[in-house]
């Protein structure tokens, strides 16, 4: 009798573990961006404002949850379609720390024209082309568009670690 009450409070325990762990787990993939996520990302990409990696890291862990995966010395995110620059982005992205540059971007599923133009318009700076054997613009600040192959727009802002700063 005391081993069949005690594999029913066990059998009860990890019932009670499980339910509870559901709503934790899917509390942690249905985290929403804040109302503050598009300025502070837009000054980013902009290169309007001063970041490191780690703050960008931890502020998109905060928010967005866990990295997609890391490619290309990049940390990827699920920006939950966050409106950056009057373009709907489908993942935000910034440098690994062993990366030689200080990187913060955007992957945005549209042609690079539509979203310059949205850029432009909404936040009135301009871009102008560079030469190259891909659709690249650059803004005045800093600020790059690159139109890639599958119809998409990656925006970023870069800076290079030349071995004169931290």
């Amino acid at each position: 009798m005391s081993r069949t009450l005690s594999n029913n409070v066990f059998g009860s325990l990890a019932a009670f573990v499980f339910v509870c762990a559901i709503p934790a787990a899917h509390a942690a993939s249905s985290k929403k961006v804040p109302t503050h996520f598009a300025d502070k990302v837009e000054a980013a990409l902009t290169c309007r404002s001063e970041w490191s990696t780690e703050f960008w890291r931890d502020y998109f862990r905060t928010y967005l949850g866990q990295p997609l995966r890391t490619w290309g010395e990049a940390e990827w995110f699920d920006s939950q379609h966050a409106e950056l620059g009057g373009n709907a982005s489908t993942e935000v992205f910034v440098n690994v720390k062993t990366s030689g540059a200080l990187m913060v971007g955007a992957l945005i599923p549209d042609q690079v024209e539509t979203v310059r133009k949205n850029i432009e318009t909404r936040l009135g700076f301009v871009f102008v082309p560079l030469a190259g054997p891909y659709p690249r613009y650059l803004s005045k600040s800093g600020s790059v568009l690159v139109g890639l192959s599958n119809a998409q727009t990656k925006w970023y802002c870069a800076r290079w670690n030349l071995g004169n700063r931290p």
